[in-house]
């Protein structure tokens, strides 16, 4: 046998023995498989595609989907005049919305104004049949099923985290659901986005959800006594939203949100794995940008649909404030509140990587932008951006002389 095939045959087999020994490894340390970690470390699909990774839950698409006025196939690709309108951007200047979208490697736009779909724009390809991960935009979704829930009678606020979990550590035992909600738990996962070795990298992938929660111990401050935003506390919640109804996460969302808001698509949510079938609360509802959009207009339409209340009404006020974040934003209940406001009212989903589900209620107003975008890269200037939007869309047409 000529040398080169020998040296050829020799690492072929020593790969192959590594790649054997590879799967073990990762089942032991309750991490996905050695193809699915490879393609998350190389980012051999893009951001807004990497929930192919994770095994998840599917959501049923309703029976009776929403109606949404909405332009044409030909429409929702072809140039739009819209486009060439100038939107808010930095150093107080302004960009054309087209070259906007294009720096903030926008997937999707929509925008829904007064009820009616006035744009549906796919700048880089995609179209209305393309799957979306929500990331942290869940946390909004996942806050509003709390209220189904509390309106139920099926927990209170008030509750402590160990009546539904009692597997978490002792240590937790002041710890309420209250806290869980609004960012108060004090629990230290730190929520570096720029490692492969962080807190919330391994929270994000790993296949024992449970397993990671027992064990928990490291906590910055006192339940209650503090605000850090950090992921942690909203997989809780949903563990505990799981206990308090009795069924899994995700067939609560389609019983009670997806199928009454009239989503026109089936979905799904992220789990740890099929075994473990913990959904991955703080994100990962993978779904169409247009049932995206029905979700925000249940906010402007006060929680109803299809004629139907869906969202208790009392949860649908814009959230008060329960922390603040930096000098652009503060938090409320699963929701970011733009904190140089122009009309005090308007408040975002955001999710890392540029997932937006925006709500300004004064202008009746829903812009969903979904993206490949920078970890949390121009959150405030995308705000900005959005107002200049809303601006456009509440002007008086200009009257030709």
């Amino acid at each position: 046998m000529p040398k080169y095939l020998k040296i050829t045959l020799y690492c072929a087999v020593g790969l192959s023995l590594l790649a054997g020994l590879c799967w073990p490894v990762t089942r032991f340390l309750r991490l996905p498989s050695p193809t699915a970690l490879v393609g998350l470390a190389l980012e051999l699909r893009p951001f807004s595609q990497s929930y192919v990774y994770f095994d998840s839950a599917p959501l049923a698409a309703s029976t009776n989907p929403q109606a949404l006025q909405a332009p044409s196939p030909a429409q929702s690709t072809a140039p739009s005049p819209f486009l060439s309108q100038q939107v808010a951007w930095r150093n107080g200047g302004t960009i054309g919305l087209a070259q906007f979208l294009s720096e903030t490697h926008t997937d999707a736009l929509l925008v829904i104004h007064r009820g009616q779909l006035v744009q549906e724009l796919y700048p880089l390809g995609a179209n209305r049949e393309t799957i979306f991960p929500s990331y942290s935009v869940a946390k909004s979704i996942l806050s509003d099923l709390t209220g189904i829930a509390v309106q139920e009678g099926k927990l209170s606020l008030a509750d402590p985290v160990r009546k539904y979990l009692p597997y978490l550590p002792e240590k937790f035992d002041s710890l309420k659901v209250s806290d869980l909600l609004n960012m108060h738990s004090g629990i230290h996962v730190d929520e570096k986005y720029d490692s492969v070795f962080s807190q919330i990298a391994y929270m994000y992938i790993t296949t024992d959800l449970k397993r990671f929660v027992r064990g928990l111990g490291a906590t910055q401050f006192t339940p209650g006594e503090g605000f850090v935003y950090r992921s942690i506390d909203y997989l809780l919640l949903g563990m505990v939203l799981s206990a308090a109804t009795g069924e899994p996460l995700t067939r609560y969302l389609q019983d009670k949100l997806w199928q009454p808001m009239g989503a026109q698509f089936p979905a799904s949510w992220s789990v740890d794995s099929d075994a473990g079938g913990v959904e991955k609360s703080f994100c990962c509802i993978n779904a169409r940008a247009v049932d995206f959009a029905r979700y925000g207009l249940l906010h402007v339409r006060r929680g109803q649909a299809n004629g139907k209340v869906v969202l208790p009404e009392s949860w649908m006020q814009r959230p008060e404030q329960v922390g603040v974040a930096d000098a652009d934003f503060a938090y409320g209940r699963g929701w970011w509140l733009p904190r140089r406001a122009t009309n005090g009212q308007d408040y975002t989903a955001i999710g890392i990587h540029g997932q937006y589900v925006y709500i300004d209620p004064v202008s009746d107003t829903v812009i969903v932008k979904l993206s490949d975008h920078g970890a949390e890269q121009d959150e405030a200037l995308t705000v900005a951006a959005f107002r200049s939007i809303v601006a456009l869309l509440s002007s008086p047409p200009s009257t030709p002389h």
